[in-house]
């Protein structure tokens, strides 16, 4: 996993240290098999919304655009995209930072709960954030809305991505149950899924059978005025991942799913996520550091007139 090469690792391990405890059926039962991965998800990083890479060089107080996109690398071939939940983590976070709402919307993503209306998901969109269309088959409500959640303890200095009811930090809460989504098993995620054919209806947008670099979620944020260098980190830790959380031998095992043909109800293959992160850059302007040096001088120099 990247989640190895995140530089906010040290802290996150220390949050979801006890999760791998938690990956049994009950007490006395065995841990999950090792699974295999079937799906790369990739964090990119912009400083204008068109040209996009692995990392950004950028000013404080800039704006700065991420989007994520999923690639099938699992045996064989797939033909869409089934459900992938996962919970992005931004490191280096101050909190005068912020994260962007949807134009119109209190939000990251507009507010709809309507399948049939056009808004849910209308990401690369200028102004709208979130997911793109095809892939949000789930619509969120005015209580379980994408926002940015700060965390505090041993997670200070982090924000993560989720639904507004997931409160706990990843790792967290019931492990089994509807309330496992707090935040054990990572479903209070950001859900990315497509609505399979015999299941479509008129308004629903048409099957994507795209598996290579899909994109399928964006947002973006803005920095604050804080001078001096910093590098934020964009991943997600494994706990992040949406996870199985009902008895069964696939207990506790990521759980991204894709469809085998453009005609099955259910997405048949799964198996587990692997991340690539992005990197944000902060680095001042020369003369805006040669100034909070002479800042720093006169301060000094007022210091010893006294």
């Amino acid at each position: 996993m990247a989640f190895a090469r995140f530089a906010g690792a040290p802290r996150l391990r220390q949050c979801l240290g006890g999760v791998a405890a938690l990956l049994v059926l009950a007490a006395g039962s065995a841990p999950a098999a090792a699974q295999d991965v079937n799906t790369l998800l990739t964090y990119e990083v912009s400083s204008d919304n068109i040209s996009w890479g692995s990392s950004v060089n950028v000013l404080p107080s800039d704006t700065v655009y991420v989007r994520t996109l999923l690639t099938y690398t699992g045996p064989g071939t797939a033909a869409g995209v089934g459900q992938v939940i996962f919970q992005p983590v931004v490191s280096s976070w101050h909190s005068t930072d912020a994260v962007l709402n949807s134009a119109g919307s209190t939000a990251i993503e507009p507010l709809v709960t309507d399948r049939n209306s056009p808004l849910r998901g209308y990401y690369p969109e200028p102004g709208i954030w979130g997911r793109t269309r095809t892939f949000s088959a789930v619509a969120y409500s005015t209580s379980t809305f994408l926002r940015g959640h700060l965390g505090s303890g041993t997670a200070a200095g982090l924000l993560r991505i989720a639904r507004a009811d997931v409160t706990n930090w990843i790792g967290e809460g019931p492990t089994s149950g509807a309330l496992a989504a707090n935040n054990w098993n990572g479903g209070g995620g950001v859900n990315i899924g497509q609505i399979a054919n015999p299941s479509r209806i008129s308004s629903d947008p048409a099957f994507d059978a795209s598996t290579d670099r899909v994109l399928v979620f964006g947002f973006a944020v803005q920095l604050d005025a804080t001078p001096g260098s910093r590098t934020l980190d964009i991943s997600t830790p494994a706990g992040g991942i949406g996870r199985v959380s009902t008895a069964g031998p696939t207990y506790g095992e990521q759980n991204a799913r894709w469809f085998a043909s453009t005609t099955e109800v259910s997405s048949s293959l799964r198996g587990g996520v692997e991340v690539i992160d992005a990197h944000i850059n902060v680095i001042p302007a020369p003369g805006a550091v040669a100034l909070a040096s002479l800042g720093g001088l006169l301060v000094l120099r007022r210091r010893s007139r006294r």
